[in-house]
């Protein structure tokens, strides 16, 4: 029986090391991301646009994230190599906060879904008031433009959004087109692009597919209804919501991963003291 024992917590240390390098692995790109995020200033203006300083602030929550995995890791990783019984039990503890962490939000999240699409949809509307044109370089600005191009939509529930909105009400913008001026009714990162990704590129504009009608004017001038081959119609809210709900798989399988992985973490360490406090030899 004791022979079992220490073969168990033998196993368990070792399991317990390999687990931990992952998981440093996985402090280490949750740290990289952030600081990607951050050295691309193109993309933190982006998250500026849901006007909430959690969202905001996202790429240094990674960078602490990241930290403070990378930390826990090194902890576990130190308990098992040394055989400490005090290192692995502040591992435990700490890997159990993190499991009762994500359950409680796992939990609250669906039971407050309507509420968080409420503040998104609001978040949205908001800082479309404080939109100043294409040309604009103030960040709120940027991050519409930027995100109407990439996730290719218009305002926060239509186009039409920006024809009630501040902007077209308050500054009358005009857009040339074959050197004529016409009244704005949206901004022209509403359009169709050729090449979407090339604002990524330093921020260099994309051309889009046919200016005139996504504005909609005919070669002559006149009114036109834009079709949906030149003119995103469809609103931001349901693009970011599209967004999220196409990554539920893949959230879903890391967060089931995530759990697994706590649960066999504090089971590993648990087996280590147990073999430690016997006196086994688990070197």
């Amino acid at each position: 029986m004791g022979m079992e024992l220490g073969g168990c917590a033998k196993c368990s240390k070792y399991l317990l090391i390999v687990f931990n390098v992952l998981f440093f692995l996985v402090g280490i790109a949750l740290l990289a991301a952030g600081i990607w995020v951050i050295v691309q200033p193109y993309q933190l203006e982006i998250l500026e646009i849901l006007n909430n300083p959690l969202i905001k602030n996202s790429a240094y929550l990674l960078i602490a994230l990241g930290s403070f995995i990378i930390v826990v890791a090194a902890l576990g990783c130190c308990g098992a190599c040394m055989n400490s019984k005090c290192l692995l039990v502040v591992y435990f503890i700490i890997i159990l906060i993190i499991f009762i962490a994500q359950l409680v939000g796992c939990a609250l999240v669906l039971a407050y879904r309507s509420e968080v699409n409420k503040f998104v949809s609001e978040g949205l509307a908001t800082t479309m008031d404080d939109y100043k044109g294409e040309s604009a370089n103030d960040t709120l600005s940027t991050a519409w433009n930027g995100i109407q191009i990439l996730l290719e939509c218009c305002g926060t529930n239509g186009y039409g959004d920006w024809a009630d909105g501040t902007w077209v009400n308050t500054t009358s913008p005009m857009i040339e087109i074959g050197g004529s001026s016409y009244p704005q009714e949206y901004p022209a990162t509403c359009c169709v692009f050729e090449d979407k990704y090339t604002i990524l590129e330093g921020g260099v504009w994309p051309t889009p597919v046919d200016l005139a009608l996504c504005m909609g004017r005919a070669d002559d001038g006149s009114e036109v209804t834009p079709t949906n081959a030149t003119l995103n119609k469809g609103g931001c809210f349901m693009a970011f919501e599209d967004l999220v709900i196409g990554q539920i798989a893949i959230v879903g399988g890391v967060g089931i991963g995530l759990l697994v992985f706590e649960l066999l973490s504090m089971a590993f360490a648990i087996i280590l003291c147990r073999g430690i406090s016997k006196g086994e030899d688990v070197v």
